[in-house]
């Protein structure tokens, strides 16, 4: 058992203009931009985004984050963000034709999660806490995990459908259930208040402060 703090991507770094090309060649923005109207958002050239889409030149994650974002496509900013592991690959589209059975699929990922969390919660409630961790017990855990990660991926996949199919744009969640979080202080506002909380539970815990 161990943990890794290694990048899980399918995609190289070196393929990052592939992605730039994806984004520009299927843009969603209404209007079909040119090199430099694109150029000019970004604050870049109008060759230099020709490069960028030819492979003549890397963009910086930001600059490739202006370039995905600017071009509207949910799939590309996917992908770039899984390139930087920070979001699981989009899923093939082949798969997600009918909206209808993607929210079925995401039924069936949250009862699955449920169940396993109902599994997780018993052995919880089980396990001698002195007892060392298992391969078996290990086992359990990882499945609650992957588990979980499948209900990340089909509701990424309800949210570009969403956008696709009736311009809802997933960043109109992420406002809405951030407004909501903060309301019901779910969420820390700044850095040192969150210093501030972690040293005080630690102190509450007789734990010592370094």
């Amino acid at each position: 058992m161990g943990n890794s703090n290694a990048t899980v991507s399918l995609y190289s770094r070196s393929r990052i203009h592939d992605i730039c090309e994806y984004a520009f060649r299927n843009q969603r923005t209404g209007e079909q931009m040119t090199y430099e109207s694109l150029g000019r958002q970004i604050g870049r050239s109008a060759r230099w985004v020709s490069d960028v889409i030819n492979g003549r030149a890397t963009p910086s994650r930001e600059d490739a984050e202006d370039f995905v974002r600017i071009c509207d496509n949910h799939r590309a900013i996917r992908m770039l963000k899984h390139m930087y592991g920070d979001a699981p690959p989009p899923t093939d589209p082949r798969l997600l034709g009918d909206f209808t059975g993607t929210l079925y699929n995401i039924i069936k990922q949250c009862q699955d999660v449920i169940e396993e969390a109902q599994r997780t919660i018993e052995w919880e409630r089980n396990r001698r806490p002195w007892n060392p961790m298992t391969n078996e017990d290990e086992r359990l855990l990882k499945s609650f995990g992957k588990h979980i990660e499948d209900l990340f991926q089909v509701g990424d996949d309800v949210h570009i459908l969403m956008d696709e199919r009736y311009g809802i744009d997933p960043v109109v969640h992420q406002q809405n259930w951030l407004v909501e979080a903060r309301a019901n202080e779910i969420v820390v506002n700044d850095p040192r208040e969150l210093m501030r909380r972690e040293r005080q539970e630690m102190l509450f815990a007789g734990g010592t402060l370094v």
